[in-house]
């Protein structure tokens, strides 16, 4: 085999794989979208019912179930809860914004 039908080969390969790359981040994307829309019906939910819209005690259950999910999948647990964190913070804002029309800034 030439080295330049090698190299046509790893950068095939590549290409593939950056595509099969770009199809997970759009269903990531459609993930964390469905998964945004639960949540907003979970507030209207409980904006009706007066409920607190924010459960640390949900929250922390969430994490820790990230956290040994992650071992499972065979993630960094620090680098899962960080994600995650994020999407909780920003779940969080747009639950805020959809039951009082407050800003829909992320908490720090």
């Amino acid at each position: 085999m030439s080295v330049v039908y090698a190299r046509c080969m790893d950068d095939s390969r590549i290409v593939a794989l950056r595509h099969d790359i770009d199809e997970i981040n759009q269903r990531l994307l459609q993930l964390i979208a469905e998964r945004q829309d639960l949540s907003l019906a979970i507030a209207a939910v409980k904006a009706q019912q007066g409920m607190a819209l924010y459960s640390h005690e949900r929250e922390a259950h969430l994490l820790e179930r990230f956290r040994h999910d992650a071992t499972a999948y065979d993630l960094d647990p620090d680098y899962v809860e960080e994600l995650m964190n994020v999407v909780l913070r920003h779940s969080r804002a747009a639950q805020r914004k959809s039951v009082s029309g407050d800003d829909a800034t992320p908490d720090p």
